[in-house]
């Protein structure tokens, strides 16, 4: 360059035109390069959040999936209990329309339950002093309300339907519930010195054969305990399902439980006296993920265990398995072993 530069002063220009060609060439590489790795991003973020579909396979080979960038034990456990709720369909719809409107909602609504620390029913998760919602409460609230609504234009279910679509295994993914926040769970132990509340989980087992009741109800409360291990408390009862009208006069379907037997605390076979009423107000088409509502409008959402959410594999027994806790009836607070 510098040879032809000395000899040929006259195309000096022209080389000063064909330098800034050049330079401007490699400008241009430079940003389609930088495009290059943007789209490479978005594709590895998009690749990321496709596997979503995927997740309650994933979940039940013990692999996590990570979408809200949180990597500690515990967030992985939170995105865990939100990963076996699966994304779900939508309920049955007349248009394609709310089909759309119902997907939009929930693919808004399971990052924010991955965000609770402990289900709503931690304090990091409301401010207790004023009693008022956190926003993400809130905002979970509002976007249940959306869901919730269009299952009612739809028609809802009728008695029959919620008996086919309840029964099975089911852990509480979040709740609004102002006795659950005090309790700090079902039974307050995880409020403990060294304890912790690690899953709820509901069991209900349809019962043909009786006249009374529409089966039996197990809760399950697995607490965090000292030196790494785990406790366990179980309360026993039955439960109905059938129409009432609520504070609003509108005839709805509830899931009625009522517990009279429970291993709470280290103390086994102890009489109880529990109830625990909700309407049923939402559930997906492949009735993986459901909503209820106290009396006094508290929202639960709840998602199905294991592949059949019957007791098979990944149900809570294998859950129990993992973490050495007994199948059936509770555990002593402390374990050595």
């Amino acid at each position: 360059l510098l040879l032809s530069c000395a000899t040929q002063p006259a195309n000096r220009s022209t080389m000063a035109r064909g330098r800034t060609t050049r330079l401007a060439a490699a400008a241009a590489a430079a940003l389609a390069a930088t495009a290059a790795l943007c789209v490479i991003a978005t594709t590895a973020r998009t690749s990321r959040y496709d596997r979503v579909g995927s997740m309650a396979q994933l979940a039940t080979r013990g692999r996590s999936v990570d979408l809200c960038h949180h990597h500690s034990p515990a967030a992985q456990r939170r995105r865990a209990a939100v990963v076996r709720a699966g994304f779900g369909a939508p309920a049955d719809a007349p248009s394609e329309k709310k089909v759309s409107q119902d997907l939009a909602l929930m693919t808004t609504l399971l990052p924010k339950l991955g965000q609770a620390k402990s289900f709503g029913v931690d304090p990091r998760d409301y401010i207790e002093q004023p009693p008022i919602e956190s926003k993400l409460a809130v905002s979970i609230d509002t976007i249940a309300k959306g869901l919730e609504e269009n299952f009612e234009k739809r028609g809802g279910y009728s008695v029959s339907k919620w008996k086919e679509v309840l029964g099975g295994e089911w852990q509480l993914l979040f709740t609004t519930s102002q006795v659950y926040r005090d309790n700090r769970g079902l039974t307050g132990y995880s409020g403990l010195p060294g304890y912790g509340l690690q899953a709820i989980y509901s069991r209900l087992v349809p019962d043909e054969q009786s006249e009374e009741v529409d089966g039996r109800a197990v809760a399950i409360e697995v607490l965090t305990a000292p030196f790494g291990k785990k406790a366990k408390n179980e309360l026993r009862g039955a439960y109905k399902i059938y129409s009432k009208n609520d504070s609003m006069k509108k005839k709805q379907v509830v899931l009625d439980q009522s517990f009279v037997r429970g291993d709470t605390g280290g103390e086994f076979g102890k009489e109880i006296k529990g109830n625990l009423l909700m309407y049923n107000t939402y559930i997906t088409k492949d009735a993986k993920l459901r909503f209820g509502r106290s009396a006094n409008n508290a929202l639960y959402i709840y998602g199905r265990v294991g592949e059949d959410g019957d007791g098979t594999k990944g149900g809570i027994n294998e859950i129990l398995s993992r973490d050495r806790l007994p199948w059936d009836g509770g555990t002593p607070l402390f374990r050595v072993f």
